[in-house]
């Protein structure tokens, strides 16, 4: 099986709203996918470091039940948090690929069920529309975390997909239900925007 396999969405400009911000630019998309045999979202942020290298590495952060794509970035602040870092030159320039989960009821699980691989939409789909929004390259440096539910599909996908993924982590990841503890700061925002800066240095203290 080739797993580098190119799946072309064919983005339409006008499926492509773009959101200026002070350092870099948030590309709201929406694609069609026959992984999810409909439509797919998913909210791409790059910063203005990342125009000069088409390899920029790729950060997929995945969502929690209830959620969408854009709640990484407007409950967690997420884009922000990247820029920080960049600007300050604590990581180099990466590319933050926030996706939705496909909309299945309260929460796909980022798994092939119901006759829709929303799996393979994490791992095919999104990284091809980051290609095809952005000009970097399809094999670039690619990561992947999440919280709660995506913080199961972010360990789970990461850990199948080892040819695929540089590292992977996991913010109140729910692996075993019957063990599911609260940690310390509970199920909440500012929780997981601490840890956030924690895995995105992380990512890039990996080689590449």
């Amino acid at each position: 099986m080739n797993h580098h396999a190119r799946t072309l969405l064919k983005i339409p400009h006008h499926r492509i709203g773009e959101l200026p911000c002070p350092n870099g630019i948030l590309k709201e998309i929406t694609v069609k996918s026959a992984n999810l045999r409909g439509r797919g979202d998913c909210s791409v942020y790059v910063p203005n470091q990342a125009e000069e290298s088409t390899k920029t590495p790729v950060i997929i952060l995945l969502h929690g039940v209830h959620g969408s794509h854009w709640a990484w970035n407007l409950k967690g602040r997420a884009f922000e948090t990247l820029q920080g870092l960049i600007d300050s030159k604590q990581i180099p320039p990466m590319i933050l690929a926030t996706p939705s989960d496909g909309l299945w009821g309260d929460g796909s699980g980022y798994l092939a069920h119901s006759g829709i691989n929303f799996e393979r939409w994490i791992t095919q789909d999104v990284p091809q529309l980051v290609s095809e929004a952005t000009g970097n390259e399809n094999d670039a440096p690619l990561f992947i975390a999440g919280l709660s539910m995506g913080g199961y599909g972010a360990l789970r996908i990461g850990a199948s997909h080892p040819e695929k993924f540089r590292a992977f982590a996991g913010h109140s990841s729910i692996t075993v239900f019957e063990e599911l503890e609260e940690f310390p700061g509970g199920h909440e925002w500012p929780y997981w925007q601490c840890y956030l800066e924690k895995t995105l240095r992380f990512f890039a203290s990996i080689d590449p």
